[in-house]
């Protein structure tokens, strides 16, 4: 049986353990002629959701996308440097619903995503968006293991 991997979706944080995660999925889209998906999700923690009379101005939140599809651009860049079609795609919400819609609306076929690799009390409070993904994505899931 040949896997046929013909998009591959990257979601991204722009943290220091973005590069590895990269790395793997640039390798598996020159193996395979796979197009890149970079994905960048973001959202307001709930801790700040929960203060009461909380608001951010619409210009706070246009600022935030603005940056997001400025640091997709920088890598995507890179990636197609070394001649891999990308597409950035900013959204806004919770990141590991959007991973999970956004791989079931483009039908991706591998997801390649960091996982920090936290335990116990850590991981209880921080909660895994890997896990997460891993669990409820509608393909398959490639976890890069990154130094905790």
């Amino acid at each position: 049986m040949a896997v046929e991997i013909r998009r591959i979706l990257v979601p991204i944080d722009f943290s220091e353990h973005a590069e590895p995660v990269l790395e793997w999925a640039a390798h598996l889209a020159k193996e395979h002629g796979s197009e890149i998906i970079l994905l960048h999700a973001y959202h307001l923690p709930v801790e700040f959701q929960q203060l009461e009379g909380a608001y951010l101005p619409q210009d706070f939140w246009d600022t935030v996308k603005d940056e997001g599809q400025q640091g997709l651009a920088t890598h995507a860049e890179a990636l197609r440097a070394r001649g891999i079609q990308v597409r950035p795609v900013v959204r806004e919400g919770y990141p590991a619903t959007v991973i999970e819609e956004e791989a079931a609306s483009e039908g991706v076929d591998l997801i390649v995503l960091g996982t920090h690799g936290l335990s116990g009390l850590k991981h209880l409070l921080l909660g895994s968006i890997a896990e997460r993904v891993v669990q409820k994505a509608p393909c398959p899931v490639l976890t890069v293991k990154l130094p905790t």
